[in-house]
């Protein structure tokens, strides 16, 4: 039954600019072994210790990349399908839940900006991570499984046929060629497979740009709270250990704290709206840019940027067209990268590592896998327009109403919540690979979630048109609950009363019909810049 895997055997083959050599035989060759390579790699060692299997990582060492919190499903990919609570508990900070603040010409600190978020701790295990340190305890775990590791080694090129692949690598000052059934591609967003099958589309209705860094002596926000006393009494819950949000008109701001103390902080934002990715001085602008914000400013108080790490990326969406194919097959961001919004990117990787690990699985025992590709396929690729579409298009025009993303943030993370999260703890009991909106019978909360998305885009709007953006950014708290019981529901009526309360607004809106304009906030850094609207 295991045929068409025998590993060990050697063939003749060209090779590229040198003479014709021995090939080496594996199973299967994972081009890249981070997250997404190195998951996958343990999965098919722990599962079919038969199969020999080739990771090939350029990177000497792993840099701090961005991906640095994770959701409760890649939570539980992590604790549950991988086994890696001992090295999460020791190396990485619990995350409790998400944290949104905003601002208008009133607030001038945590104290009196509009809060949502979590109230008591996160009943559910999320993280905050250092990447470097987890890609590199991953990829050490899978070669503890018996995964062979080249490293630093260089992919020149690879060949594919149907099951049948042969992978040249550059590796200690000689070119090697490996022979394989099947070749994973886990090379993040240099798309490795994807560029060469001409699969990578980018996602130019989502233009998105990011810029981030790590800042050390970044200020304690519960320590900020308790200074301000009635601050601190607003909550139970660690507000530092949560992933904060400082929100605007075109922008969201991540502030992610790290396990060594140091603090993740980037801006993400809508090229229509802001244009930090004109800036001729990033580093000066990033920097003027926090701390126009007054409640991020305060945590920015004697803190200091690494300007040597700071990234930035252009333009963040972008998709392939197919998944996978007959002995190929593409990884988390090698397939797909959509927003960092929702820290949906390791929940794919986690996705796409299972499912991909269980097909081929299915394939070294014999099984007819055409029809999982199919629909692999097919699942992947609807759940991205889906999810984009229902939770991402044209929300940064509602990002910096304090009401309208609340209820949003409540809604997204009810549905999650009751069709991802407790299915998988309360009645799977296990990680299961289904991606979010993936399943065809989805397309009920696909509509509903694409639906009030695109009225909270409008309700936006008319503030804004009528001189009336921002006014609900002070003086409020929202309050937010993470576990498995009875809360995603209360959510759900929460995040409703929310929205039938901006629909009244904006209906008096729509009857008042005023001429007159407010003065916007002049410490807003997205205010500066021409704010075209999306189609209603």
């Amino acid at each position: 039954m295991v045929k068409g895997f025998l590993h060990g055997r050697a063939r003749m083959l060209p090779a590229f600019g040198i003479a014709s050599k021995p090939v080496t035989r594996f199973d299967i060759v994972i081009l890249g072994g981070a997250f997404s390579g190195a998951s996958t790699a343990i999965l098919l060692r722990r599962e079919q210790p038969q199969l020999r299997v080739l990771i090939v990582e350029k990177a000497e060492a792993f840099d701090a990349k961005v991906g640095e919190a994770t959701t409760e499903m890649s939570a539980m990919f992590l604790t549950r399908r991988l086994a890696i609570w001992q090295h999460l508990e020791n190396e990485q900070l619990p995350k409790e839940g998400l944290r949104y603040w905003f601002q208008n010409d009133k607030v001038t600190g945590h104290a009196n900006a509009t809060e949502a978020g979590g109230f008591l701790r996160s009943a559910v295990p999320a993280f905050q991570l250092r990447r470097d340190a987890l890609d590199e305890h991953l990829l050490a775990t899978a070669v503890a499984e018996g995964a062979e590791l080249w490293r630093p080694a260089r992919v020149r090129d690879v060949k594919l046929a149907d099951f049948d692949n042969v992978v040249t690598v550059e590796v200690d000052g000689e070119v090697r060629e490996v022979s394989c059934r099947w070749v994973l591609d886990a090379t993040g967003r240099v798309n490795f497979l994807g560029r060469k099958l001409g699969l990578m589309s980018r996602n130019d209705e989502h233009p998105t740009a990011a810029i981030w860094c790590r800042w050390q002596n970044v200020r304690h926000i519960d320590d900020v709270a308790a200074r301000h006393g009635a601050l601190a009494t607003r909550n139970i819950g660690s507000r530092r250990l949560g992933t904060n949000h400082y929100m605007g008109h075109g922008y969201w701001i991540w502030v992610i704290p790290l396990g060594n103390g140091e603090t993740s902080i980037g801006v993400v934002f809508d090229k229509r709206i802001v244009d930090l990715h004109q800036s001729k001085n990033r580093n000066e602008d990033f920097v003027g840019f926090l701390n126009a914000i007054p409640s991020l400013a305060e945590l920015l108080q004697g803190a200091t940027p690494r300007f040597d790490d700071l990234r930035f990326y252009g333009h963040l969406p972008y998709v392939a067209k197919q998944y996978m194919g007959k002995g190929w097959a593409l990884l988390g961001d090698a397939a797909a990268f959509l927003d960092p919004y929702y820290s949906p990117g390791l929940d794919h990787a986690s996705f796409t590592a299972d499912a991909t690990a269980m097909i081929v699985g299915k394939d070294a025992m014999g099984e007819n896998v055409a029809p999982l590709i199919d629909e692999h396929n097919e699942t992947f690729v609807r759940s991205y327009d889906r999810f984009f579409r229902a939770a991402y298009k044209d929300k940064y025009y509602y990002m910096g109403e304090a009401d309208l993303l609340a209820a949003s943030f409540i809604l997204d993370t009810a549905h999650y919540y009751i069709f991802v999260v407790v299915p998988a703890y309360r009645f799977l009991k296990r990680f299961f690979w289904m991606p979010v909106l993936g399943p065809k019978p989805a397309f009920v909360s696909y509509h509903l979630m694409k639906f009030y998305n695109r009225r909270f885009v409008a309700l936006a709007n008319a503030r804004r048109n009528a001189g009336r953006a921002g006014l609900r950014n002070d003086g409020r708290r929202i309050k937010a609950y993470f576990n498995l019981n009875l809360a995603p529901f209360h959510m759900v009526a929460r995040g409703l009363k929310l929205w039938l309360a901006a629909e009244l607004d904006g209906l008096r809106l729509l009857l008042r019909r005023s001429p007159a304009r407010v003065e916007q906030p002049k410490t807003k850094p997205a205010e500066a810049t021409a704010t075209p609207e999306p189609p209603a």
